[in-house]
């Protein structure tokens, strides 16, 4: 794929964050210069091939690089990029953004889990907050920097700052937005995703445990018909989501003895032929063994220096068509678009396809979203029987509000002649189609790629299935913890002998999102050369597979699955979340060198002051009795004390944040990462920006999402519609500002 030739990287990795960043634009056909600390043998094999491998990476631009770096923020860190900057595009990862308060603070994965807001709302109500394994946060931000190399590229010099907590904190599914909007936390609710999602849940099933993410009224419908109790769907106890967690436990002893009869895989396979999202919860080595992966040839070989090799991802997105380049003197209508603009069609529902609209609006592009008022996105949420029509539920979902901010709403029934041809006519004119539909469905609508390319030759059109367009699972469906726990990565996530465990984001959707951005800049840089539309398919499992690169290549390497190891870092001791004062706080703790051993022994004292506590094996085979010790510390004073404490000894550590912490944390709060927002009918409230800082400032989409059908008739006009016309479509149902009645998400 070569979408981004002509572009110059200049990569200078110490961690994950920076050389994924550069294997992304790699793979998007840039040509990448690359020296890194990642080990050859290892991670580096696969993102840093070729690579100068050196223990501190030097920066070594050339005149017309882009710089990417993870360089430790220091004085002389500073002073160096600051001087590149003046001549090149630096874009630099740091943990925790620069000029804020924690700007040196030292960190690692499990304390950025923490402060950025990723674990307070994983695990069990009755115990710690639990992270991810590994450095996920690190992959999350270095998606971040290649994202927003992509879209500065054209800008000239200047330095982007990447704070891994912003990277974090805006990867959340807007959980500090709905604290605005209903004024609680969403707490943990241990095998289930959400007290709100009783549906979302990993439950034990005859050979382990399955995921099942049957999230729309639909899903829950086939779910109760499958396990045999289509009963359950006409009783007052599981009318609503929020009957259904009322009457939890009665709704599992429904659901365990039909599962207890089926293997992970059979029910996969049952649940998702009946489209129901599920997953099967793989280990790494069913993931490697995957069918479906393997029809697509989505993996790659990896060889290392001393001649290993291993199975690592491929490419996060394929190009299925081109086409063009337009006739000579071609030039797009007018139409109902901003003068100078990039022009974005968005038809997709959920998070994944919204955010690269939203991303896309945030770089400035004039956004119309397309919705139906009887089939609306769902994200808005369904509307229950017998709501009153003056409480506008539709317009209260703060996950819909946060991900549609910058855009433009009109309503269309595509399945009207009328309303097709008027999507036509204004996507014909437009420079980006962003859809998630389900196969063929668009085809049947006469909106299919070939239709439009015919029409819109310069046409950037993205797709972003599940599974991929085909393979044996190609019809299958997901959400983001579909695509979480296919990758494995549920598979490495929970207490020590605990089940699999899902994280608290739905964290497919946001990666697949950015991908499919990143997708976009790059198939528009490419148009810019030779003016081809094209058509993208970014599959979202296949995007999601880097962030477990590390621990695939590693069971490679030694042929041991990893175990669920609550939040112990191996070779770290202590490692771990500890309580606090306080309600359900917490402090998350690393320590990872020996000096840092040394700082936390002589703070906390006690039993850690025992001098045959130096040596590391000793520290690992008495690890409770310290873990004891240490919680005692740390419950006598809060989260943030303990914290700023062990911090100013050079010790990692962080609060366990919930979503309301994240609105008045330090290194968000004062930046600009909180984005006032009014809109009707839910009032004034603030919404995460992008995790990218350009010029000191972090880039943010400006405006309210729309209200349903907000747009229609301003852009109707802009087609050329008379204001006749436009009410005649309003009176004929093809457009609409109020839900149909019994319209459902």
């Amino acid at each position: 794929m070569e979408l981004l030739a002509g572009l110059r990287v200049c990569a200078a990795s110490r961690s994950p964050a920076a050389a994924y960043a550069a294997w992304l634009l790699g793979q998007f056909g840039a040509e990448v210069r690359h020296a890194t600390a990642l080990d050859p043998e290892g991670l580096g094999a696969f993102l840093a091939p070729g690579a100068i491998v050196e223990p501190e990476p030097q920066l070594r631009p050339q005149p017309g690089d882009l710089l990417i770096t993870d360089a430790p923020v220091t004085d002389a860190s500073r002073a160096a990029l600051d001087a590149l900057a003046r001549d090149h595009l630096v874009a630099w990862v740091t943990p925790f953004g620069l000029d804020t308060p924690w700007e040196c603070a030292p960190s690692t994965s499990l304390t950025r889990y923490a402060a950025g807001g990723w674990m307070h709302q994983v695990g069990d109500p009755a115990r710690e907050p639990l992270a991810p394994p590994g450095a996920q946060d690190l992959f999350v931000a270095g998606l971040w920097a290649a994202l927003a190399a992509a879209a500065f590229a054209e800008r000239g010099p200047g330095l982007i700052d990447v704070p891994v907590v912003a990277a974090l904190a805006a990867t959340t599914i807007y959980d500090a937005v709905a604290f605005q909007y209903f004024g609680r936390l969403r707490g943990r609710v241990g095998e289930r995703y959400a007290p709100t999602q009783p549906t979302i849940v990993t439950l034990p099933c005859a050979d382990g445990f399955v995921g099942i993410h049957a999230a729309l009224h639909g899903m829950w419908v086939t779910l109760a018909q499958l396990a045999g109790h289509p009963e359950l769907v006409d009783d007052p106890r599981f009318a609503s989501p929020t009957d259904r967690a009322a009457n939890i436990r009665d709704l599992d002893a429904c659901l365990l003895p039909w599962l207890g009869r089926h293997s992970h895989w059979e029910l996969y396979h049952l649940l998702q032929q009946h489209r129901v999202c599920a997953a099967a919860l793989p280990t790494l080595d069913e993931v490697l063994a995957s069918p479906q992966l393997a029809a697509r040839e989505a993996w790659r070989t990896a060889e290392t220096p001393s001649g290993r090799r291993y199975r690592v991802p491929g490419p996060p997105a394929r190009v299925l068509a081109e086409a063009g380049p337009a006739e000579p003197g071609y030039r797009a209508a007018p139409g109902p678009w901003r003068p100078g603009a990039l022009r974005v069609v968005d038809l997709s529902m959920g998070w994944a396809g919204p955010l690269v609209g939203h991303v896309l609006a945030a770089l400035g592009a004039d956004v119309i979203k397309v919705e139906s008022h009887t089939h609306f996105d769902w994200w808005r949420g369904s509307r229950p029987p017998g709501d009153d029509p003056g409480l506008e539920l539709h317009e209260r979902s703060h996950v819909f509000n946060a991900v549609n901010r910058g855009k433009r709403g009109i309503t269309l029934d595509l399945a009207h002649p009328t309303g097709r041809d008027l999507a036509l006519q204004l996507i014909s004119s437009a420079d980006v189609l962003i859809e998630n539909f389900a196969a063929g469905v668009l085809e049947r609508l006469g909106l299919g790629w070939d239709e439009l390319a015919a029409r819109n030759p310069r046409l950037v059109m993205l797709r972003q299935p599940a599974f991929g367009s085909y393979g044996p699972e190609a019809g299958y469906v997901g959400f983001g913890n579909t695509i979480e726990g296919m990758s494995g990565l549920s598979s490495l996530i929970g207490y020590e002998n605990g089940p699999p465990t899902m994280l608290a984001n739905a964290c497919g959707d946001p990666v697949s999102g950015l991908i499919g951005a990143l997708a976009v800049l790059s198939a528009l840089r490419a148009r810019e050369r030779d003016g081809r539309g094209r058509l993208l398919e970014c599959a979202q499992l296949e995007g999601f597979l880097p962030l477990v690169s590390d621990e695939l290549i590693a069971f490679q390497r030694t042929g041991d699955l990893p175990r669920r190891r609550g939040n112990r870092r191996p070779g770290h001791t202590p490692s771990g979340v500890y309580p606090a004062a306080g309600d359900d706080r917490w402090v998350a703790i690393e320590v990872a060198t020996e000096a840092q051993w040394a700082a936390l022994a002589e703070l906390v004292g006690g039993p850690l002051a025992d001098p045959a506590l130096a040596d590391a094996a000793a520290r690992e085979a008495r690890r409770d009795a310290i873990d004891a010790a240490l919680s005692a510390w740390t419950a006598a004073q809060t989260d943030g004390e303990a914290a700023r404490r062990l911090q100013e000894r050079g010790i990692p550590a962080a609060p366990v944040n919930t979503e309301a912490d994240l609105l008045t944390f330090g290194p968000l709060d004062g930046p600009g990462f909180w984005v006032g927002e009014e809109r009707e009918p839910v009032g004034f409230h603030l919404y995460p920006a992008l995790a990218v800082r350009s010029g000191g400032q972090y880039v943010a989409a400006m405006g309210p999402a729309p209200r349903l059908g907000q747009h229609t008739a301003e852009v109707l006009a802009g087609l050329g519609l008379e204001p006749a016309a436009i009410l005649g479509l309003e009176a004929a149902g093809i457009t609409g500002t109020r839900p149909a009645p019994r319209a459902r998400a």
